[in-house]
């Protein structure tokens, strides 16, 4: 696959744990939507990383339509509210994207804005911050919870990408 900006050959890469194309010139990506829904949320890279990545990769947005590199058809612009404000090309036949240089870290900024990230955030740190009595009583407690509401430790691990037992 080649990058519809330069021609360059996709580079496949790890970004945020997930498999994505990569230019390596104009430093755009080529993902599904699903994974960028979840690299979006992930908590792997910092916040600082972020800012610094958008600074050094930024491209402006591609005004012109362009071919997927996937399947070859026309890809349609689709405009990305504040924060980010941004201009994507996916296309409809694949369900892939295109995100110009930086417009994947301003993406992630944009989540991180938002108040349930920023929570998610701070839950996280608290969690390494923890000793391992504070871990076991975490565990205890949520152990004592009835039945019904013991899914929380699972919604927990989706919202906050630990798993119970890496708790201890």
């Amino acid at each position: 696959m080649k990058c519809p900006n330069c021609n360059l050959q996709l580079r496949r890469i790890l970004y945020e744990g997930m498999p994505v194309f990569r230019c390596m010139r104009c430093h755009g990506y080529l993902l599904g939507e699903r994974r960028l829904e979840g690299i979006k949320s992930s908590p792997l890279t910092s916040i600082e990383q972020l800012k610094q990545e958008v600074i050094n990769e930024a491209q402006a947005d591609t005004e012109k339509p362009i071919r997927c590199p996937r399947c070859l058809r026309k890809m349609e612009k689709r405009f990305i509210e504040e924060p980010a404000a941004l201009h994507v090309d996916a296309c409809r036949e694949c369900g892939h994207v295109w995100l110009d240089g930086g417009e994947l870290a301003r993406l992630q900024l944009s989540h991180e804005m938002q108040p349930q990230a920023q929570e998610a955030r701070r839950f996280r740190e608290r969690i390494r911050s923890m000793t391992a009595e504070e871990k076991a009583t975490f565990e205890a407690n949520i152990k004592k919870l009835p039945k019904e509401e013991r899914s929380v430790p699972i919604l927990l691990e989706m919202l906050f990408g630990h798993r119970r037992d890496r708790l201890r």
